[in-house]
């Protein structure tokens, strides 16, 4: 590497080192309910040996709050909170070191790929400061973890098609990445039978067949989890069939007026599942999320904003288009993703990022002269000066989304806790139990064999109703409730019963809307 490469290397690291660590704890301003069960539920393990819910270190899937996250995220949370505590910068530690560590093998990897420094770390800067990836990396999103052992594994697999002993190296990043993400569990198994065809020359070695055997010794165990009840909870609900399709469906056959045979050669699952998964394909390319709007979730980036810098439109259709050979390869990473429905998924795509940056890096290469290369660059940065100066303002303006508020309210609720015998809080923000067993924190042992624990399954969920002294109420049902004295209601604003109440604190979110009340009931 070249003294001024060297420079560039450095430079972007400590960029990419700035925006992932700086102010971690309190950007984004809250912790939303997924952080809180990761979280918590590692701390659990830390303490007691069971998660939550009371099973000892699983394996596949905890259970959470119903949608049965994969666990590799939550083991890799333990080291920091045994070593940190339980607080927002221990949790959302392992995401930005993670996050970084994909900036360097975005590096790594284009450098594998085009032999060419320049546009190494162009993919390196890209993955350093591009929306779709920083965003994340400042949150306990499963996604961080399995986009860097994908990437890892990716860059070993391509290293290993000159020196096979880097397979070993690949079969096991690759066997770690399923159980970071359900996406993975989806693309990978795919992807690495494409290259199997593909590569098939340089892959017929005792090495790689080793290698192999490790990989399975992973993959296994896992792809028969899969069709597990746990692993397909989330998937009944945000997989294109899902109960709101099929009742779509049979709606389009009642109100069709044709003949039946037609009725059921148009109105079916199979058409249904074709049709929508080519739209969705067809999305994940659309310019208008990509650079222009993002994901209308606002947990997953701020209002208008792209998930790539515009500058790069152009760079990314042209590199896409001349660098073929990793079109399938995208195609099949953005399965698990293109299998969804709702908006723009730009977390499911996010193990799809290696090949958007790569088409984009090659798409800088067929720029001819440097002072346009540079150009690009200096109006990339202006961009991200431009987003970053959104972010933090997004962070003021919506700290809700984060579920902002709640660690104020559980800070205020412990000095209220001794003085009443009953405890009411509202639902209206969800799973308030969850944040009080973080913030507080709560004795995991205490809390598992608590003999006023109440909860139930519905609608694929898990409900806590109480434990403790705490009862935990929907928000639409606070205002009919009779509330016996000795207690405090935490409630959304003005929405309480008006006999004996007493207003004693608040808590406001960051743009200074009101987020709880505290009503006294004596």
């Amino acid at each position: 590497m070249k003294k001024n490469h060297k420079i560039f290397f450095f430079l972007i690291l400590v960029l990419a080192i700035i925006f992932r660590f700086w102010n971690l704890a309190s950007l984004p301003s809250g912790l939303n309910w997924d952080e809180i069960s990761h979280g918590y539920n590692a701390y659990s393990l830390l303490k007691t040996g069971k998660d939550q819910w009371g099973q000892s270190w699983p394996i596949f899937n905890f259970r959470a709050y119903g949608d049965y996250p994969t666990t590799a995220n939550l083991y890799f949370t333990i080291p920091s909170v045994a070593l940190l505590g339980l607080n927002a910068f221990s949790i959302r530690l392992p995401a930005a070191i993670f996050g970084l560590l994909f900036v360097i093998f975005n590096y790594l990897l284009a450098k594998t790929i085009f032999k060419n420094e320049k546009l190494a770390l162009f993919n390196m800067l890209l993955a350093a400061l591009s929306p779709w990836t920083l965003f994340p990396s400042r949150g306990v999103f499963q996604s961080n973890l399995a986009q860097f052992f994908f990437i890892a594994g990716l860059y070993y697999f391509y290293k290993s098609l000159l020196k096979p002993q880097n397979a070993y190296f690949s079969a096991i990043f690759f066997g770690i990445s399923l159980y970071s993400y359900h996406n993975t569990r989806i693309a990978l198994p795919i992807l690495l039978t494409y290259f199997a065809i593909y590569y098939w020359k340089r892959l017929k070695n005792k090495t790689h067949l080793k290698a192999l055997l490790i990989f399975l010794f992973f993959a296994i165990p896992n792809l028969i989890n899969l069709f597990s009840p746990e692993s397909q909870a989330r998937n009944r609900w945000v997989g294109i069939i899902n109960p709101n399709s099929i009742n779509l469906i049979n709606e389009e056959r009642r109100l069709f007026s044709g003949p039946p045979f037609l009725n059921r050669a148009l109105n079916n699952k199979v058409l249904y599942f074709s049709s929508q998964l080519f739209r969705n394909y067809l999305d994940l390319f659309n310019p208008l999320p990509l650079f222009f709007q993002g994901s209308q979730n606002y947990q997953f980036n701020p209002p208008g904003t792209g998930l790539l810098f515009l500058i790069l439109l152009p760079l990314f259709y042209f590199g896409l288009f001349k660098l073929r050979q990793f079109f399938i390869p995208l195609l099949i990473a953005l399965l698990p993703a293109a299998l969804t429905v709702g908006d723009f998924p730009s977390i499911r795509a996010t193990i799809a990022l290696p090949f958007y940056f790569l088409a984009i890096s090659y798409g800088s290469s067929l720029i001819k002269k440097n002072k346009y290369f540079y150009l690009v660059i200096v109006i990339f940065i202006l961009e991200f000066t431009v987003y970053w100066t959104k972010y933090l303002k997004y962070n003021q303006d919506y700290s809700q989304n984060w579920q902002y508020g709640y660690g104020q309210m559980v800070t205020k609720l412990k000095s209220y806790y001794p003085n009443y015998k009953n405890i009411f809080i509202t639902k209206k923000y969800g799973e308030a139990h969850e944040f009080i067993l973080f913030y507080w924190p709560w004795d995991p042992q205490k809390y598992q064999n608590d003999p006023s624990l109440d909860w139930d399954f519905h609608a694929d969920w898990y409900w806590v109703n109480s434990f403790d002294k705490f009862k935990f109420i929907n928000d639409w049902e606070i205002a009919s409730l009779e509330i016996p004295p000795d207690s405090l209601l935490i409630s959304s604003p003005q929405n309480h019963p008006l006999t004996n109440a007493k207003l004693i604190d608040s808590v406001n979110f960051l743009n200074g809307q009101q987020a709880f009340e505290f009503i006294s009931y004596e």
